[in-house]
Protein backbone atom coordinates (compact mmCIF):
# COMPACT_ATOMS: atom_id res chain seq x y z
CA UNK A 1 0.00 0.00 0.00
CA UNK A 2 1.41 3.60 -1.06
CA UNK A 3 1.15 6.67 0.18
CA UNK A 4 -1.01 8.95 -1.95
CA UNK A 5 0.35 10.75 -4.65
CA UNK A 6 -1.44 13.81 -7.25
CA UNK A 7 -3.22 12.46 -9.82
CA UNK A 8 -1.27 11.61 -13.37
CA UNK A 9 -2.06 14.29 -16.02
CA UNK A 10 -5.02 13.50 -18.18
CA UNK A 11 -3.04 12.85 -20.95
CA UNK A 12 -1.22 9.69 -18.91
CA UNK A 13 -4.09 8.14 -17.06
CA UNK A 14 -5.06 4.80 -17.71
CA UNK A 15 -7.76 4.32 -20.38
CA UNK A 16 -11.19 2.23 -18.78
CA UNK A 17 -10.77 -0.67 -20.49
CA UNK A 18 -7.36 -0.89 -19.20
CA UNK A 19 -8.33 -0.04 -15.46
CA UNK A 20 -11.21 -3.20 -15.98
CA UNK A 21 -8.90 -5.27 -17.36
CA UNK A 22 -6.31 -5.00 -15.07
CA UNK A 23 -8.25 -5.02 -11.74
CA UNK A 24 -10.81 -7.88 -12.70
CA UNK A 25 -7.63 -10.18 -13.13
CA UNK A 26 -6.62 -10.09 -9.79
CA UNK A 27 -8.87 -8.37 -7.20
CA UNK A 28 -10.86 -11.36 -5.35
CA UNK A 29 -11.91 -10.06 -2.41
CA UNK A 30 -13.36 -6.63 -1.70
CA UNK A 31 -13.66 -5.94 2.00
CA UNK A 32 -16.18 -2.41 3.10
CA UNK A 33 -15.78 -0.78 6.21
CA UNK A 34 -18.15 1.31 7.27
CA UNK A 35 -20.40 2.89 10.30
CA UNK A 36 -24.31 2.23 9.56
CA UNK A 37 -25.50 -1.10 7.94
CA UNK A 38 -28.22 0.31 5.17
CA UNK A 39 -25.06 2.66 3.69
CA UNK A 40 -22.40 -0.73 4.33
CA UNK A 41 -25.53 -2.50 2.16
CA UNK A 42 -25.33 0.46 -0.56
CA UNK A 43 -21.90 0.42 -0.67
CA UNK A 44 -21.94 -3.15 -1.24
CA UNK A 45 -24.32 -2.84 -4.35
CA UNK A 46 -22.00 -0.06 -5.59
CA UNK A 47 -18.47 -2.59 -5.58
CA UNK A 48 -20.69 -5.22 -7.07
CA UNK A 49 -21.36 -3.61 -10.34
CA UNK A 50 -17.57 -2.44 -10.22
CA UNK A 51 -16.21 -5.80 -9.54
CA UNK A 52 -18.86 -8.26 -11.05
CA UNK A 53 -18.93 -11.96 -9.63
CA UNK A 54 -16.18 -11.53 -7.19
CA UNK A 55 -16.42 -12.28 -3.35
CA UNK A 56 -17.60 -9.02 -1.38
CA UNK A 57 -17.31 -8.68 2.52
CA UNK A 58 -19.32 -6.54 3.90
CA UNK A 59 -17.25 -7.22 6.95
CA UNK A 60 -18.03 -4.31 9.30
CA UNK A 61 -19.64 -1.47 11.44
CA UNK A 62 -16.63 -1.21 13.98
CA UNK A 63 -13.23 -0.64 14.31
CA UNK A 64 -12.29 -4.23 15.80
CA UNK A 65 -14.68 -5.70 13.29
CA UNK A 66 -12.06 -4.64 10.51
CA UNK A 67 -9.53 -5.44 12.27
CA UNK A 68 -10.69 -9.17 12.95
CA UNK A 69 -11.57 -9.84 9.62
CA UNK A 70 -8.59 -8.52 7.91
CA UNK A 71 -6.61 -9.95 10.86
CA UNK A 72 -8.05 -13.84 9.49
CA UNK A 73 -7.96 -12.61 5.70
CA UNK A 74 -6.08 -9.81 4.24
CA UNK A 75 -8.51 -8.25 1.33
CA UNK A 76 -6.98 -7.06 -2.32
CA UNK A 77 -9.11 -3.79 -1.84
CA UNK A 78 -10.32 -1.77 1.15
CA UNK A 79 -13.16 1.04 1.08
CA UNK A 80 -12.85 2.41 4.90
CA UNK A 81 -14.92 5.13 6.07
CA UNK A 82 -13.31 7.12 8.88
CA UNK A 83 -15.82 7.05 11.72
CA UNK A 84 -17.06 4.06 13.44
CA UNK A 85 -18.25 3.38 17.33
CA UNK A 86 -15.58 1.94 18.82
CA UNK A 87 -11.90 3.47 16.89
CA UNK A 88 -11.03 5.80 14.17
CA UNK A 89 -10.25 5.46 11.10
CA UNK A 90 -6.94 6.63 10.90
CA UNK A 91 -5.99 4.56 13.48
CA UNK A 92 -7.30 1.69 11.68
CA UNK A 93 -5.26 2.89 8.61
CA UNK A 94 -2.30 2.97 10.94
CA UNK A 95 -2.68 -0.74 11.97
CA UNK A 96 -3.15 -1.87 8.33
CA UNK A 97 -0.38 -0.13 6.93
CA UNK A 98 1.91 -2.29 9.48
CA UNK A 99 0.13 -5.26 9.24
CA UNK A 100 -0.18 -5.23 5.66
CA UNK A 101 -4.14 -6.13 5.65
CA UNK A 102 -5.13 -4.56 2.54
CA UNK A 103 -3.37 -4.29 -0.68
CA UNK A 104 -5.30 -1.32 -1.98
CA UNK A 105 -7.16 1.19 0.37
CA UNK A 106 -10.01 3.63 -0.71
CA UNK A 107 -10.79 5.95 1.81
CA UNK A 108 -14.11 7.28 2.04
CA UNK A 109 -14.25 11.08 3.85
CA UNK A 110 -15.97 14.05 3.24
CA UNK A 111 -15.11 17.69 3.32
CA UNK A 112 -16.42 18.97 6.95
CA UNK A 113 -13.74 16.14 8.39
CA UNK A 114 -11.13 18.96 8.78
CA UNK A 115 -8.67 17.32 11.24
CA UNK A 116 -9.08 14.27 9.83
CA UNK A 117 -8.37 15.58 6.15
CA UNK A 118 -5.17 17.02 7.89
CA UNK A 119 -3.96 14.24 9.27
CA UNK A 120 -4.41 11.71 6.47
CA UNK A 121 -1.77 13.86 4.45
CA UNK A 122 0.79 11.67 6.90
CA UNK A 123 -0.96 8.63 6.28
CA UNK A 124 -0.65 5.93 3.78
CA UNK A 125 -3.69 5.12 1.65
CA UNK A 126 -4.04 4.92 -2.49
CA UNK A 127 -7.47 6.64 -2.75
CA UNK A 128 -9.86 9.45 -1.43
CA UNK A 129 -13.32 9.27 -1.85
CA UNK A 130 -16.10 12.53 -1.41
CA UNK A 131 -19.15 10.38 -0.88
CA UNK A 132 -21.09 13.19 -0.54
CA UNK A 133 -20.56 14.64 -3.58
CA UNK A 134 -19.52 12.35 -5.64
CA UNK A 135 -22.05 9.97 -7.78
CA UNK A 136 -21.85 5.49 -7.86
CA UNK A 137 -20.55 5.83 -10.93
CA UNK A 138 -17.79 8.17 -9.88
CA UNK A 139 -17.21 5.50 -6.98
CA UNK A 140 -16.61 2.61 -9.40
CA UNK A 141 -14.15 4.58 -11.11
CA UNK A 142 -12.47 5.70 -8.41
CA UNK A 143 -12.13 1.71 -6.98
CA UNK A 144 -11.34 0.55 -10.53
CA UNK A 145 -8.09 3.45 -10.63
CA UNK A 146 -7.08 2.17 -7.09
CA UNK A 147 -7.09 -1.54 -7.66
CA UNK A 148 -5.27 -0.69 -10.94
CA UNK A 149 -2.42 0.98 -8.87
CA UNK A 150 -3.57 4.49 -10.05
CA UNK A 151 -4.15 7.48 -7.19
CA UNK A 152 -8.11 8.87 -7.31
CA UNK A 153 -8.67 12.26 -4.88
CA UNK A 154 -12.17 13.78 -5.16
CA UNK A 155 -11.85 16.97 -6.69
CA UNK A 156 -13.53 18.96 -3.50
CA UNK A 157 -10.79 16.91 -1.09
CA UNK A 158 -7.62 17.94 -3.20
CA UNK A 159 -6.64 21.10 -1.91
CA UNK A 160 -6.38 19.73 1.80
CA UNK A 161 -4.66 16.63 0.85
CA UNK A 162 -1.99 17.74 -2.09
CA UNK A 163 -1.58 21.43 -1.55
CA UNK A 164 1.88 22.55 0.36
CA UNK A 165 -0.28 24.50 2.73
CA UNK A 166 -2.98 22.77 4.07
CA UNK A 167 -6.51 24.81 4.41
CA UNK A 168 -8.94 25.13 7.76
CA UNK A 169 -8.50 26.24 11.10
CA UNK A 170 -6.26 23.82 12.64
CA UNK A 171 -3.62 24.25 9.80
CA UNK A 172 -3.91 27.89 9.92
CA UNK A 173 -4.30 28.82 13.39
CA UNK A 174 -2.85 26.27 15.71
CA UNK A 175 0.46 25.05 16.17
CA UNK A 176 1.26 21.48 16.38
CA UNK A 177 1.51 21.66 19.81
CA UNK A 178 -1.98 23.40 20.50
CA UNK A 179 -3.75 20.92 18.61
CA UNK A 180 -2.51 18.03 20.30
CA UNK A 181 -3.13 19.70 23.80
CA UNK A 182 -6.89 20.65 22.05
CA UNK A 183 -7.42 16.81 21.63
CA UNK A 184 -6.93 16.51 25.62
CA UNK A 185 -8.56 19.25 26.43
CA UNK A 186 -11.61 19.04 23.96
CA UNK A 187 -13.62 16.38 25.95
CA UNK A 188 -13.90 18.88 28.52
CA UNK A 189 -10.51 18.08 30.99
CA UNK A 190 -9.07 20.02 32.98
CA UNK A 191 -6.17 21.52 33.04
CA UNK A 192 -4.66 18.58 35.85
CA UNK A 193 -6.69 15.65 34.19
CA UNK A 194 -4.70 16.74 30.36
CA UNK A 195 -1.64 18.03 31.82
CA UNK A 196 -1.17 13.96 33.30
CA UNK A 197 -2.21 12.19 30.43
CA UNK A 198 0.40 14.61 28.37
CA UNK A 199 3.52 14.36 30.46
CA UNK A 200 3.21 18.08 31.28
CA UNK A 201 2.77 20.60 34.14
CA UNK A 202 -0.56 21.90 34.54
CA UNK A 203 0.53 25.45 33.44
CA UNK A 204 1.52 24.58 30.37
CA UNK A 205 -1.38 23.00 29.51
CA UNK A 206 -3.41 26.35 30.85
CA UNK A 207 -0.85 28.58 28.37
CA UNK A 208 -1.73 26.25 25.64
CA UNK A 209 -5.18 26.45 26.66
CA UNK A 210 -5.02 30.23 27.06
CA UNK A 211 -3.63 30.53 23.28
CA UNK A 212 -6.19 28.02 21.66
CA UNK A 213 -9.14 30.14 22.65
CA UNK A 214 -7.79 33.40 21.66
CA UNK A 215 -6.55 31.82 18.30
CA UNK A 216 -10.50 30.52 18.25
CA UNK A 217 -12.29 33.19 19.38
CA UNK A 218 -13.39 31.30 22.13
CA UNK A 219 -14.71 32.81 25.54
CA UNK A 220 -15.44 29.29 27.65
CA UNK A 221 -14.10 26.22 28.30
CA UNK A 222 -18.01 24.84 27.05
CA UNK A 223 -17.86 26.43 23.60
CA UNK A 224 -14.06 25.37 23.36
CA UNK A 225 -15.52 21.89 23.71
CA UNK A 226 -17.99 22.66 21.18
CA UNK A 227 -15.61 23.73 18.82
CA UNK A 228 -13.16 20.40 19.55
CA UNK A 229 -15.97 18.43 17.84
CA UNK A 230 -16.96 20.23 15.28
CA UNK A 231 -13.84 20.54 14.05
CA UNK A 232 -12.96 16.62 14.42
CA UNK A 233 -10.36 16.77 17.05
CA UNK A 234 -13.11 14.98 19.64
CA UNK A 235 -15.78 12.62 19.20
CA UNK A 236 -18.18 11.06 21.61
CA UNK A 237 -19.26 7.83 20.76
CA UNK A 238 -22.73 6.98 21.71
CA UNK A 239 -21.82 5.05 24.78
CA UNK A 240 -19.76 7.90 26.13
CA UNK A 241 -16.22 6.66 24.88
CA UNK A 242 -13.66 9.32 23.73
CA UNK A 243 -12.00 8.98 20.68
CA UNK A 244 -9.67 11.60 19.22
CA UNK A 245 -9.26 11.15 15.54
CA UNK A 246 -5.29 10.69 14.32
CA UNK A 247 -4.15 11.56 18.20
CA UNK A 248 -1.22 8.87 17.47
CA UNK A 249 0.25 11.00 14.78
CA UNK A 250 0.85 13.89 17.47
CA UNK A 251 4.08 11.73 19.06
CA UNK A 252 5.41 13.35 22.02
CA UNK A 253 8.39 15.13 20.54
CA UNK A 254 5.49 17.85 19.41
CA UNK A 255 5.11 18.67 22.73
CA UNK A 256 8.94 19.59 23.34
Amino acid sequence: MSAIKAPSPTGSEVKPRDITALTRAWVQQIVIAQWGRTYAEALKGVCTQAFPKKEIVLCCTTGEAVLDTLRQRPTDVLLLALTFPDMDGLDLLRYIAEEKLATRVLVASHQSQEHSLQALRQSRFDGLIDTQDESADALIRALHLVAAGEPYISPTLRSQIITRTPTGILAQKLTPAEIHVLAEIGDGSNNQEAALRLGLTDSTVQTHRRNIMRKLGITSSAKLVLEAVRLGMVRVTTNGNIIRPGFHKFTAKVLS
